[in-house]
């Protein structure tokens, strides 16, 4: 009876000590507030304001498994001027009376939601050159009143211009495994002048691209000849650090071309964007405790 009642005894303080050390890493790996994935994006916008523009990206952020509250509103200190329209559930359809809002947004990893909020913007400086923007910071309220200021990394603005392109697009490709192409046809006498990419050097261990089989560095001067292809090749690589590899971007680097008369045309490159990631619980708490967030 003796040696029962010891046992049961036993087996009453094993139970506690393991509610208490659930109760213990719970409390540890709750998140005190979200946090938000660093984003490095070359964002297009259109010069021609007279038209419909869809202008739009998407930031992500990890926050606690149920948390009920969503982002409802995006502003940026440095630029209050631009207007954001900022959802979790999407604009896709124009009949969507809030079912969806209804649910929690994101996909849960243990004790983790990895949530994406689409940016839309609205509205935009009238009389502002908007290439050289950057927007580094957010100030994020989300639908409980709770607000935060947030680091979102890089998004450079560039306006884009309609008009007459020495370059006809023929087709572009890309695989899961980070490889892409671009191929073009070439309308002109055409010579490489220059090429810039603000982004491109943080990602240089990264991101490796070539211009019709040559490194960026060597194509300047490149010249280009009527009725030719132009092939842009891209390869992205995994990141060596969790951090990196949670880090966002989608880079265009900027080709300048001119033609014979020297007049300059401005293309862009796109198809080098961050892979898709698998996320896991494992690999969220990694990310979490390298950005010192528990």
């Amino acid at each position: 009876m003796e040696i029962n009642n010891r046992i049961f005894k036993g087996i009453l303080t094993l139970i506690a000590v393991l509610v208490v050390a659930g109760y213990s890493l719970v409390f540890y790996l709750k998140l005190d507030e979200p946090v938000f994935f660093q984003h490095y994006y070359d964002q297009r916008v259109y010069v021609d304001r007279e038209h419909y523009q869809d202008i739009s990206f998407n930031l992500g952020y990890i926050t606690n498994a149920y948390d009920n509250s969503v982002v409802i509103d995006i502003a940026f200190p440095e630029y209050p001027e631009i207007t954001i329209q900022a959802s979790e559930y999407g604009y896709s359809h124009p009949f969507n009376w809030g079912s969806e809002q209804n649910k929690t947004p994101g996909d849960i990893y243990g004790r983790y939601n990895v949530r994406s909020v689409n940016c839309k913007i609205i509205d935009l400086p009238k009389e502002k050159d908007l290439d050289g923007i950057v927007l580094t910071q957010a100030r994020i309220l989300f639908s409980d009143s709770s607000e935060m200021t947030v680091d979102i990394g890089e998004i450079h603005l560039y306006e884009h211009r309609f008009g007459k392109s020495p370059l006809e697009h023929v087709s572009s490709s890309g695989s899961n495994n980070g490889t892409g192409k671009t191929s073009y046809r070439i309308l002109g006498d055409l010579t490489i002048t220059a090429i810039d990419s603000p982004l491109m050097e943080k990602f240089k261990d990264r991101v490796q691209w070539k211009i019709n089989g040559s490194n960026p560095e060597d194509s300047l001067g490149m010249t280009l000849q009527k009725g030719n292809f132009l092939d842009v090749t891209t390869k992205v690589g995994i990141g060596d650090d969790i951090v990196s590899q949670y880090t966002l971007f989608d880079i265009h680097p900027k080709l300048t071309i001119t033609d014979d008369d020297g007049i300059h045309y401005y293309e862009r490159v796109y198809n080098i964007k961050s892979l898709y990631h698998n996320y896991s619980f494992m690999g969220l708490y990694r990310y979490i405790k390298a950005r010192e967030a528990i």
